[in-house]
């Protein structure tokens, strides 16, 4: 990818970002945090005040629970942490504490999470807090590398199970979203396009061309939608002073069956095309 496509994509999505379109991932916790959802393996600190052997940190468990003094068992999975607040401290007034005042702060995230694949330079899991614009975390994940193709598959699941790990493609039930990566870096794409939490993002690897024969650069080229014969060619540095390009052959798999084909420059080529170009007679 070019550096200017990359500084590209970094603009964007910090533009997205300063417009409050949606959080970055690995965001620092701040104020934002008070909208976060609570998720099992979430970890929160709790604190009573004056009331400092109360002060717990916390983990969510599996069933979305944790155990705190006093009043055992409590609920966490689903509530912001403004709303576990209010939680603890009715319940902690029902019969323990005068008027208590509790703080909730989330000290790790873990159930709120997107997967990244495929051809970015930093894949694996990021925590968002929201829905987050697709370009964003792309940029979280040090932009596109150079074998990046021209597509990217949002999938999401389809249970709420299936959001705690990353999501094969062909599950069932899973809803899939292909975007063009040359479309949505134009802007000509739906400015909406967001992953949410348990997404799993497939940045799709670049298709070759292989030039053999009298070029100078033989060998794999990246394709490209709409490439030609002749740009695939000037890819492999054109033609040698021994090279006959006006003979030139493509060898292509059409079901299964090699054929051989005699193209003029115009005509496109397609992935996985051995493009030949012999040896001048003269």
């Amino acid at each position: 990818m070019s550096k200017s496509l990359s500084l590209k994509i970094s603009f964007i999505a910090c533009l997205i970002a300063l417009l409050g379109q949606a959080p970055l991932a690995w965001s620092t916790p701040d104020s934002s945090d008070r909208d976060y959802i609570i998720g099992p393996g979430d970890r929160l600190d709790i604190r009573v005040w004056k009331n400092e052997d109360l002060n717990r940190t916390v983990e969510v468990s599996r069933e979305g629970s944790f155990s705190f003094p006093l009043i055992g068992k409590v609920q966490a999975e689903g509530h912001s942490a403004f709303d576990l607040e209010n939680v603890l401290q009715k319940r902690l007034a029902d019969g323990y504490l005068v008027a208590p005042q509790v703080t909730v702060s989330i000290t790790e995230y873990v159930h709120k999470k997107v997967f990244l694949h495929g051809e970015v330079k930093k894949p694996g899991s990021y925590v968002i807090k929201a829905k987050t614009h697709l370009l964003a975390v792309i940029s979280d994940a040090g932009g596109f590398t150079d074998d990046v193709g021209e597509t990217i598959t949002i999938v999401t699941p389809g249970s709420e199970e299936g959001k705690e790990s990353p999501s094969l493609p062909n599950a069932s039930g899973n809803r899939l979203l292909t975007v063009e990566i040359g479309t949505l870096i134009s802007g000509k794409a739906d400015q909406s396009i967001l992953v949410s939490p348990g997404d799993s993002v497939y940045v799709s690897k670049a298709e070759g061309v292989f030039v053999t024969g009298e070029v100078k650069k033989p060998g794999k080229v990246k394709w490209e939608s709409r490439m030609t014969v002749d740009q695939a060619i000037s890819l492999a540095g054109g033609a040698t002073n021994k090279g006959a390009p006006g003979r030139t052959r493509i060898l292509r798999m059409d079901n299964g069956v090699e054929k051989e084909i005699r193209p003029e420059m115009s005509d496109p080529v397609l992935p996985g095309d051995i493009i030949k170009i012999p040896e001048s007679y003269f």
